[in-house]
């Protein structure tokens, strides 16, 4: 504004667009399916934009200039169901952070919550998001309990006062006993102490932002519950189909702009069109090329694409502040650390990258370029956190970026 002489700078609105050299995604979720997808139905045979989907993919064939499936990627991790949990953040000795904390860490602020870390059921064991430090990250895994979570009563809120009172009292003694000890012992056990106070400096940090998130009105939604949660192992499907429901709701109300979400796996058995599969899903993972037990795994990962459709139109079909679709300013990866679970291979693990401002339609096989080493899947998550603005030169082993594949 020009007046008189003088000008008067506007404050940065969102309805008047993103500013040049703006990131072009804001948001990212991290899916995984714990016991991998069956890859001859999951990658196209063919390379590009021409290609016939695959079994696992049919359900989003509609949605198919919205994501791209990438083919030839991982960690060079050794084989296993233990190495799983270096999906979201590489296999280099040392390695700690997973992807999402790493986004969480520069975007989390903005948000009432840096990041969300979910389970369709009990994760066993699994753990899919790690801090800094490499410690796992635990996972909601009732859809009750984030619902009330992200949208609870102001009876949900006094109690959230209340522990988080309680919480920064037991610090206060934790701290207190810590500083005591670190002038007891020697120079090993004080770098060891330095990381533990570096972790309650950041549990600190989180609770303080939690308490000026208190006073906010929490956002109004319609979203019927059932019952009883879905959470019995048979039920994975129902619980799924929920906490991708959630998720939705949590990028739209911009509760969270970071997300993971574990699809967990064991031995039950699914009945599906009313009939009994042929073995427990952790059996057909394990199928020794066993047709009838393919039959049924692929049909069971047919499923979960389902629900990923549901997730994916509805951010297509959601306007964010300024009114574009909210599936352009999010990145969702969907895969797996699993590449063939019947060998235990982590090897040529399944992905699919959405959304996210991103080009999109293809099939891309990932290849070595003359003089230089064939990319990693973490070269993979240096571009998304650069499409997210964030200034990164490397991720666990990786340091190329695979912007090249989106251009």
């Amino acid at each position: 504004l020009r007046a008189a002489g003088a000008s008067l700078a506007l404050p940065l609105l969102e309805a008047f667009g993103p500013p040049a050299g703006a990131p072009r995604a804001r948001r990212l979720v991290c899916i995984g399916a714990y016991l991998g997808l069956y890859a001859p139905e999951f990658f196209p045979a063919q390379e590009g934009a021409e290609y016939e989907a695959p079994a696992i993919l049919r359900p989003i064939e509609d949605l198919r200039e919205h994501f791209t499936i990438l083919s030839g990627l991982d960690h060079r991790a050794s084989g296993g169901h233990a190495n799983w949990r270096t999906y979201l953040k590489g296999a280099r000795p040392g390695d700690r952070i997973s992807l999402d904390q790493r986004v969480a860490a520069e975007l989390g602020d903005a948000t009432r919550f840096s990041s969300l870390q979910l389970s369709c059921g009990s994760p066993d064991g699994v753990q899919m998001s790690f801090t800094r430090s490499g410690v796992g990250l635990p996972m909601i895994e009732r859809p009750s309990v984030l619902f009330a979570k992200l949208f609870g009563s102001p009876a949900d809120q006094a109690r959230q006062r209340y522990l988080l009172d309680s919480n920064e009292s037991v610090l206060d003694l934790v701290l207190e006993d810590a500083r005591r000890l670190e002038t007891r012992v020697g120079t090993a056990d004080r770098e060891k102490l330095g990381e533990y106070f570096e972790s309650l400096r950041e549990v600190e940090r989180k609770l303080q932002k939690q308490r000026e998130w208190l006073g906010k009105p929490l956002p109004k939604v319609e979203l019927e519950l059932p019952e009883f949660d879905p959470v019995a192992p048979a039920l994975l499907l129902e619980c799924e189909e929920l906490m991708y429901e959630l998720v939705g709701l949590a990028l739209q109300t911009d509760s969270t702009r970071v997300i993971s979400l574990l699809i967990p796996g064991a031995g039950q058995v699914f009945t599906l069109d009313g009939e009994s599969l042929v073995a427990g899903y952790h059996g057909l993972t394990h199928h020794n090329n066993d047709e009838d037990k393919i039959r049924d795994l692929v049909r069971l990962d047919v499923q979960h694409a389902v629900r990923l459709g549901k997730l994916l139109r509805k951010l297509r079909d959601t306007q964010d502040a300024g009114g574009a679709p909210l599936l352009d300013s999010t990145i969702v990866l969907f895969g797996s650390g699993m590449g063939d679970a019947s060998l235990h291979s982590n090897r040529n693990v399944p992905i699919l990258v959405a959304g996210g401002g991103f080009r999109h339609g293809r099939h891309v096989v990932v290849h070595s370029s003359r003089g230089t080493p064939k990319p990693l899947l973490g070269d993979l998550f240096l571009t998304l956190m650069r499409q997210l603005g964030l200034e990164v030169d490397s991720f666990a082993s990786a340091s190329q970026g695979l912007e090249s594949l989106f251009a």
